[in-house]
């Protein structure tokens, strides 16, 4: 009985925790709206188990990653309340994760997507992986 209590309070905890986010964080709304969005159109549109698992596995990643932005902003925020240009560079950082996560949804989305509605090749998910990539070599290359 001690480990079911034990468990059941972890959970309250997670749950309020994941209240906290989705009241304070406008982009883990943003995210979940889009999310939600993303699994209702894999029923609609009858995606094989591979093709659902993939877009799963993309929300769950987006959003986990947002949470994980959210932690680090308030751990540095509560550390360092004070502006300091080291911080500043960790949070972009942990914002930098959200959106590499966000470019993986988008190219699997599109891929899966773009085939099931609109019968595009998968080369256009390649695309913008590239084009993405090619902007971070090029944002970096100009800040040597």
């Amino acid at each position: 009985m001690n480990n079911l209590k034990r468990f059941l309070n972890s959970l309250k905890f997670s749950l309020k925790g994941l209240s906290e986010i989705y009241k304070t964080q406008k982009n883990f709304r943003i995210q979940t709206n889009f999310g939600l969005a993303a699994l209702l159109l894999s029923i609609i549109l009858d995606l094989s188990e591979s093709e659902v698992l993939w877009i799963i596995v993309s929300v769950f990643i987006v959003i986990m990653m947002e949470s994980l932005n959210t932690l680090v902003e308030k751990i540095m925020d509560l550390l360092h309340p004070e502006y300091s240009e080291t911080v500043g560079k960790i949070k972009d950082v942990s914002a930098a994760v959200v959106l590499i996560s966000a470019v993986f949804s988008i190219v699997t989305g599109t891929v899966i997507f773009g085939k099931a509605i609109f019968n595009f090749s998968p080369k256009y998910g390649i695309i913008i992986a590239i084009i993405f990539i090619i902007f971070i070599k090029f944002f970096n290359g100009r800040r040597k």
